[in-house]
């Protein structure tokens, strides 16, 4: 079971975790309950969570269209986070195009 210092969920519905170190990531509800994550809950929700406004997370491709992993038309694989695993602070500059810049 992994532990993080604090949990806190957005107006979104997203659950972002809080782990030592600065690191951080973001998931659905559903994928959530499913890694059995415990911590304390944070006592305010988010407003602005890397799930929902930078389409950020463990379950959310690469491409940050916002699209599950693996269900995204843009055909990538990969999660835009890694669980446990800090983002590069520059990251953003680097991230590719959403899928749909791809399509036009």
């Amino acid at each position: 079971m992994l532990k993080a210092e604090y949990i806190q969920e957005c107006r979104c519905g997203a659950v972002t975790v809080f782990f030592p170190g600065g690191v951080s990531n973001s998931m659905t509800r559903a994928t959530f309950e499913a890694l059995h994550i415990e911590g304390e809950w944070a006592p305010t929700k988010a407003y602005n969570c890397n799930h929902c406004v930078n389409h950020w997370g463990i379950d959310l491709c690469e491409c940050g269209s916002g699209e599950p992993v693996g269900k995204c038309s843009c055909g990538m694989t990969t999660p835009s986070e890694k669980l446990g695993i800090k983002r590069p602070s520059l990251g953003f500059l680097f991230r590719p195009l959403p899928c749909s810049i791809w399509e036009l």
